[in-house]
């Protein structure tokens, strides 16, 4: 059989790419449509996305401790009785837990007590205490004034490439509105006055009236247990969201900290328990403010930046083989595109070039 009419195997067959311009309306928007949309999506991608970072997800850790009130002193100073105070106040029907009069302590008179509590992802403030048992209790009072003390906040991250301490966050109330940290107040002469911003302002520092603000409640609110909020406590989360690179067109390494505070349970919030021996003899309720985060942290890095690129370059050729797939299979004239875009060419061992051969020496062929 002569090489032309022989049936090509399909493994044996390629197709090499060829230019053929196809005169269609509706494959010529399809194709430069899509040429656009891929060329768009990859701009996009890297400058207002930042597509040459690769991204890791920051653990956020969060250091707590009591620092001074918001007068400046260790304890705020305040001679008058507040209004709160000696008020009625009984659980439910019963009269088991509760009293005429609920009274209220100075902090600053007990030197030896704790109120602060902390641990990695938790800390707690003790606005009131019940001397008995959890069910049972007719002595309660109110630490006076917890309110104007302050609670600082150091938040450190971890990925796979580093450990860092943030510095600056900046909290916001539930209408986007900042509050502002109270570190430059309680200490006016910190660092020196030629400092950044967030450098002098290196930790979040608030009070528990401006944490429970930010979470649109206040402490004379009436929680869900119809005591107020000074004398069952709530409990609270601090959403910190940690993030660089997210700004379009701004390729920063900075990082941007926010904190967003939200109610999470409205109702008796245990702090601590108190225990003489095995039995019960005092507990202590308030705020508990527990941590949460998310976040982003990038680091410039090739292998993303042709990642994005390979995406890309991938969806032009996708587009491609849409347009191309269209043309052959759907197209009302598929029979003369298909004639004018595929030839059949078959290569065999015949039609491969010939070594010419080499001139035969004079002499030899003399002897010959």
């Amino acid at each position: 059989m002569a090489p032309s009419q022989r049936t090509p195997h399909l493994v044996h067959t390629f197709y090499t790419q060829r230019w053929l311009m196809v005169e269609s309306r509706a494959l010529g928007m399809i194709y430069w449509g899509s040429l656009a949309f891929m060329g768009v999506w990859t701009i996009v991608q890297l400058l207002m996305s930042n597509g040459y970072v690769e991204r890791h997800r920051p653990e956020v850790s969060v250091n707590f401790w009591q620092d001074k009130a918001v007068d400046g002193n260790w304890w705020y100073q305040n001679e008058e009785v507040p209004a709160y105070c000696d008020h009625k106040y009984y659980w439910g029907s019963g009269t088991e837990w509760g009293s005429e009069k609920v009274a209220c302590v100075d902090p600053s008179t007990k030197p030896r007590s704790t109120f602060f509590y902390q641990d990695v992802t938790t800390a707690s403030v003790a606005t009131s205490i019940a001397y008995g048992t959890e069910w049972e209790s007719n002595d309660i009072r109110l630490y006076k004034d917890m309110e104007k003390v302050t609670l600082a906040f150091q938040p450190s991250y971890w990925t796979n490439y580093e450990t860092a301490d943030i510095h600056g966050c900046k909290a916001y109330d539930l209408d986007g509105k900042e509050v502002r940290s109270r570190v430059l107040s309680l200490y006016p002469t910190r660092n020196a006055s030629s400092a950044t911003w967030q450098e002098r302002d290196e930790y979040l520092i608030l009070s528990l009236e401006d944490i429970l603000g930010a979470a649109g409640r206040g402490f004379d609110d009436i929680g869900g247990e119809g005591a107020m909020l000074r004398l069952q406590g709530v409990e609270l989360v601090a959403h910190f969201d940690v993030r660089n690179y997210h700004i379009p067109f701004h390729p920063s390494s900075e990082i941007e900290c926010t904190v967003h505070f939200k109610v999470l349970r409205d109702q008796f919030t245990l702090v601590k328990r108190f225990y003489q021996y095995d039995e019960e003899v005092a507990v202590q309720y308030g705020i508990k403010v527990r941590v949460v985060s998310t976040g982003s942290i990038g680091y410039p890095c090739l292998r993303s930046f042709f990642e994005t690129l390979v995406v890309g370059l991938g969806g032009l050729a996708l587009a491609q083989t849409i347009v191309d797939f269209v043309a052959q299979f759907i197209h009302p004239h598929k029979v003369a595109i298909n004639k004018a875009s595929v030839d059949m060419l078959t290569l065999d061992r015949d039609d491969a070039p010939t070594k010419p051969e080499k001139p035969k020496d004079p002499e030899a062929k003399k002897n010959e």
